[in-house]
Order: structure tokens, then sequence, then C-alpha cells
């Protein structure tokens, strides 16, 4: 049975994830079926879900909560202070490689500035979520993940895990710099890491660094 509340909390899906609950679930780390009930008024959040949501999309929780809005400050007032970050219709595989499909936008999600700068370290306006296929990074990334890709980082500096460009697709891998090398690693033991060196070089890119992970619970 549908609430003020509950239509309040679906214009938060509509505007953040494109009215997709299942997508909306994944970014704010909660489960579809929660996401559901909460959309058909059978649920509330939690005060800890809600200040998620704030840090996430700096929602003005006493308009969610009670309706009210300022008067000289409409629903719209914290539309400066999100960036909205495109999904790509291609997948990173955090296994064998996934043949790139044409990289058209499906769906934009809009993100707090201020939680990009103070959380992640993330300045770059050059983002663009992604969708990991594979088992080959778990037990961080897992299949069906929605990872953050900060596109501007395209040169490894540090151990940290990558979105890598090869001629089979995209692949989510680990990559340390080794002397004029890098070193490709599968978190998963039961895969085998392999560099990257002059002779590859050309048929091997970094498209950016994986700064966050969206799953859901």
């Amino acid at each position: 049975m549908s609430t003020a509340f509950s239509r309040r909390f679906v214009t938060l899906v509509e505007q953040f994830a494109g009215g997709n609950k299942r997508q909306f679930a994944q970014l704010t780390g909660k489960s579809p079926s929660h996401i559901y009930r909460i959309c058909r008024g059978l649920s509330r959040p939690s005060m800890i879900y809600l200040e998620h949501l704030y840090s996430l999309f700096a929602v003005d929780l006493n308009w969610l909560l009670t309706g009210e809005q300022p008067i000289d400050n409409p629903q719209g007032q914290f539309k400066d202070e999100l960036t909205f970050i495109p999904k790509l219709d291609i997948e990173a595989s955090a296994g064998m490689g996934s043949v790139i499909g044409h990289e058209e936008v499906t769906e934009q999600f809009a993100l707090n500035r201020r939680w990009l700068n103070s959380h992640l370290g993330v300045y770059s306006e050059k983002l663009a979520f992604v969708s990991i296929r594979g088992d080959s990074m778990q037990p961080t990334l897992l299949d069906g993940d929605m990872v953050l890709v900060d596109l501007s980082q395209n040169q490894p500096s540090k151990n940290a895990v990558y979105i890598i460009q090869t001629e089979e697709g995209l692949m989510a891998k680990r990559v340390q710099q080794k002397h004029s090398q890098l070193k490709v690693i599968s978190d998963n033991p039961d895969y085998l890491s392999w560099e990257i060196t002059a002779d590859n070089a050309d048929s091997h890119g970094i498209a950016g660094r994986v700064v966050w992970c969206g799953r859901s619970i």
C-alpha cells in the first residue's frame, strides 16, 4: 500500500537511478526486494540507510520524511552539488575478457560531489559506471557488481584495481608497476597473473581506476 513517504522515495529512485529499482538497490547497497518494499509502502528505511542516502546524493531528509520543502530552496536545492555519471553499455570481465559492444550510455546516476571528494578522493568529471562479470577478482569484486571508474586515472601509480582494455574487451584487474612492466593480478588465486610489457603494450591499455563498488546485499 502506497504512502506519501513511499511516493517521495520513488521520486528519489527516478531521479538518481532513472526509476530502475534494482540499480538503485545496487548503488545504495540494499537488496532489490528491500527497495521494492519501501517503494510499495510495506517497509521504512533505517536511519543509518537514510544517512547513507544523504552522503551519496545530498538528499533533503526533511523533505523525504515530512514532504516539507524550504520556501526559498525547493526540491532541486542540491542540484549544483550533484554530478551525473553515465553507466556504459559494456561489461568488464573479471575472468577471461568480455567483448566490448557499443559504448552507449544506458543510464545515468547522480552522486554528491562532496562525497566523491571526501570519501573517494575523486575530483575528476571523467567518471563512468561499468558492470563486472566473472569471478577472477573475488573476493574484492563479485559477478554483477557495478563499479565506478575514474577514467582520468589511466596511468597506474599504485597497487590498485584498474579496468584494462584488451583486444578481447575489458578486464578488471589489480595492476602493479614493476620496473618498466605492469604486473596484472587476479585477486582469485585460481587465476594466473601476467604482465604488460613493451611487446604487448599496443594491445593493452589502462582505461581507468576502479574507485568504488556498488553491490546489493
